[in-house]
């Protein structure tokens, strides 16, 4: 029975976990050049670097490593079926690109995406005088009709 395990560790869980280590490491790693990378474009457009951006970090972190945990547990379950841990590595290679494009953007592309943002925060704050203006322009459009 000893022989069994043995040989079991030895094909499939070494392997495995070999695997989810080297992805495990490549999700910290381009986290961590998304932050190198999202401090330097912060500088670049004069913005600071406040504990909110580092927080979001930190909550990108947890969305990223609560289903890799998942993933893990399923992977080691069917490591006897699987040859490698394929639901983990797809996970990962999905969060590498994330934060490959995330790199990638531009600052001004970034910055449209802050102005939209605000534009509709904007508007759902002041939304009683958005109704307003929409009940006069639909009075004035009635008045027009009726002539």
């Amino acid at each position: 029975m000893a022989e069994i395990v043995h040989t079991f560790l030895q094909e499939h869980l070494y392997r495995s976990a070999l695997v989810i280590a080297i992805c495990m490491g490549a999700l910290i790693i381009s986290m961590g050049v998304d932050l190198f990378f999202g401090i330097k474009k912060a500088k670049e457009n004069g913005l600071a670097t406040t504990s909110t951006g580092f927080k979001k970090t930190c909550d990108k972190a947890r969305k990223y490593f609560s289903p890799f945990m998942v993933t893990v547990c399923i992977d080691l379950i069917a490591c006897t079926v699987l040859p490698f841990p394929v639901f983990s590595m797809i996970w990962a290679g999905y969060c590498v690109f994330c934060e490959f494009v995330s790199v990638r953007e531009k600052s001004w592309q970034k910055a449209e995406i802050r102005k939209q943002e605000k534009t509709v925060s904007i508007l759902l704050e002041n939304k009683e005088d958005l109704a307003r203006a929409f009940a006069e322009i639909m009075k004035e459009q009635g008045k027009e009709e009726k002539k």
